[in-house]
């Protein structure tokens, strides 16, 4: 279809520019239509439940309005043509299209249809498909019968498809029992004022967010990039938008890869304006914002937020908090589902408090590796750290968090990426426990057992410096090329000390590792009296017991250990050395109910393992009669 537009404007191509994407998408704005294709207007009429639109009020801010049928219902909109919508809403106290319905009355019949103040966009988003389609255009015509309904006309001179690719699937139903309030509203913040608090927590929760702009064409260029409005949606894991706590009112908004166009960031670099709406599809609370906008990319935005090269802030300026307003909510019983492109949740520099100064203040350099099996290996990471940085400190079954983005470099960009989706977000960050254990003061060396992950980024290439290499199993290696990664920090509450001296330990494969932290402590110091049964769950019996046996057999006398090792290998041939001197039991299959009851009875368990794993394992020691207060479980590194 033909595009209305005559190229990107001013801002857009310089925003492309600092991104690198100026090249790839120079001749792309030809696919921004000037009227909707058919299958938008079914799209519109025949599919949603709820409209997002942009509106400017009347100091030139924008907002984004919800607009949705009677009763949540579909079938609101009509499109008598290519390039007219025609909405007939209800709306809501708080909601800004009053203002704008309102405005519409008051102006001169020679100024609507025409001006900057009347301009729109909206977005048609199917939260159960994913699919979504934006448009612009201008206000033709609003009606308003009552206060709570209206019936506006939209001429479109923009149209484009959009990409599913992070939004979360809501499977959304009618709420007629909405009933809506306004809890806060400021219309002008001070310079000196923050968020109410409830306000704050409620970003910090969300996952969803209705992004509106505009750009206000000026001077030469005015007739070759006419004035529009913008709106699009912006999803990601719960938390994905945070708040600057120096300030409690600037949000920090992730710029995911995209088209490309980066028409909503282009408006915002040309106007310095930006409207954001949350919608909350489980309570129906609906928060809408406006205010001063920047983007900023690379350094710029790595020194706000970790791992993140572009993001926008939005200093907000107006507010509106609207409980229960949504006739919408999540159908009960369903599940959301969450993208599977979404990155996780990056934090900004400033919450990590008065560490913050010490941030990236550590470097580990790989210093050698033991490699047990095809996919299995040790490596052994010395510590770098920069004058006067603060003294690392790791207890035994904590991890460690590695940056491992200069060694490797970032991804190359696809738009899509079906087979493997977290590819293309990867900030090469991962965490892995510390098989080692460490005095509490100053460390200058790690270990980590570490199993190759299928297809995985990081491992992989790790793992590809063993094989080019050809190195004997069980022979100490050191690698020819350098390998550095940046430490991010150290997490984890998963302790020794956690737990009476009757205690339960289950490991399911690689996540013997916190374990392996645990015994090597008890070898370091005078341990208190300890009983330890480990239940070890593992494809690799013989791989795991050569793990065990210089550990083990150097405990102290007061540690007295049992391992029962479950296995669905069959032919297992154990040495009988190790059996003895390890007390060890070998069992065919998985750890059975019976299991439990035998060997959990007034002891603390530690469990660590795959999520299945755990889930098991918890659900046999309840069974058991194990108190939810004695089982303590580590997040699978």
């Amino acid at each position: 279809m033909a595009s209305d537009l005559e190229g990107w404007h001013p801002s857009q191509i310089g925003l492309q520019r600092r991104f690198g994407f100026s090249d790839a998408v120079s001749d792309r704005w030809i696919h921004v239509a000037k009227r909707m294709p058919e299958q938008h207007r079914i799209f519109h009429t025949s599919n949603l439940r709820l409209i997002p639109i942009t509106t400017v009020d009347e100091n030139g801010r924008p907002w984004a309005s919800i607009l949705t049928g009677e009763r949540g219902g579909i079938g609101f909109i009509e499109s008598p043509d290519p390039i007219t919508l025609s909405i007939t809403a209800q709306l809501w106290d708080g909601d800004p299209f009053q203002d704008t319905a309102s405005a519409w009355k008051k102006a001169e019949l020679s100024t609507r249809g025409n001006a900057d103040r009347f301009l729109t966009a909206g977005l048609g988003i199917e939260f159960s498909t994913r699919r979504r389609n934006k448009f612009a255009g201008q206000i033709m015509n609003i009606c308003q019968p009552t206060k709570f309904s209206v019936r506006l006309d939209i001429n479109v001179n923009q149209a484009l498809g959009n990409c599913p690719k992070y939004i979360n699937v809501y499977n959304l139903v009618p709420f007629p029992d909405a009933r809506p309030v306004v809890s806060n509203q400021i219309e002008n913040l001070w310079e000196s004022e923050r968020l109410p608090q409830n306000v704050i927590d409620f970003i910090s929760i969300a996952d969803t967010a209705f992004v509106g702009s505009l750009y206000l064409s000026e001077g030469s260029v005015g007739p070759k990039f006419s004035s529009h409005a913008g709106m699009n949606a912006r999803s990601g894991l719960p938390g994905f938008m945070r708040v600057r706590p120096s300030d409690c009112r600037t949000i920090v908004l992730p710029d995911y890869s995209g088209n490309r166009f980066l028409s909503s960031l282009g408006n915002i670099e040309a106007t310095g304006l930006a409207a954001l709406t949350i919608p909350s599809f489980t309570t129906g609370d609906v928060l809408y914002m406006t205010g001063t906008a920047e983007n900023l990319v690379g350094q710029d935005a790595l020194k706000i937020m970790k791992g993140q090269s572009a993001v926008t802030l939005i200093k907000v300026t107006g507010f509106r908090f609207i409980e229960n307003a949504l006739p919408l909510r999540q159908q009960e019983d369903i599940h959301v589902e969450r993208s599977p492109y979404s990155p996780k949740v990056k934090y900004l520099i400033e919450e990590y408090g008065t560490e913050c100064n010490d941030y990236n203040a550590h470097k580990a350099e790989l210093d050698s590796v033991i490699q047990l099996s095809d996919n299995l290996a040790v490596f052994r990471f010395k510590i770098h750290s920069n004058a006067g940085a603060k003294k690392l400190s790791i207890r035994p079954g904590q991890a460690i968090v590695l940056d491992f983005m200069n060694w490797i470099g970032p991804p190359q960009y696809q738009h899509m990426s079906n087979a493997k989706p977290s590819l293309l977000n990867d900030d090469r960050v991962r965490t892995w426990t510390v098989s080692s254990a460490h005095d509490l003061g100053n460390i200058s060396w790690f270990e980590l057992t570490m199993r190759e992950v299928q297809g995985g980024t990081v491992t992989g290439a790790l793992f590809d410096l063993l094989r080019e290499a050809n190195h004997a199993y069980g022979s100490n290696y050191r690698p020819e090329r350098t390998v550095i990664a940046e430490i991010v920090g150290i997490t984890g509450e998963f302790d020794i000390s956690q737990t009476a001296s009757n205690t339960l330990w289950v490991a399911g494969g690689i996540g013997i590792t916190p374990f392996l932290s645990m015994l090597s402590a008890l070898n370091m110091k005078a341990p208190p009296r300890k009983t330890i049964t480990l239940a070890l769950s593992t494809r690799e019996p013989v791989v795991m017991v050569r793990l065990l046996h210089d550990l083990v057999s150097r405990l102290p006398p007061k540690i007295q250990i049992k391992i029962d090792i479950f296995t669905n290998i069959k032919g297992v041939n154990l040495n009988a050395t190790d059996i003895g001197i390890l007390n060890i039991h070998l069992h065919p299959g998985r750890i059975t109910e019976e299991y439990w009851k035998l060997n959990a009875e007034k002891k603390d368990a530690l469990i660590c393992g795959p999520n299945g794993f755990a889930d098991s394992a918890v659900e046999g020691l309840r069974a058991a009669g194990v108190m939810l207060e004695k089982i303590h479980r580590e997040g699978f590194y």
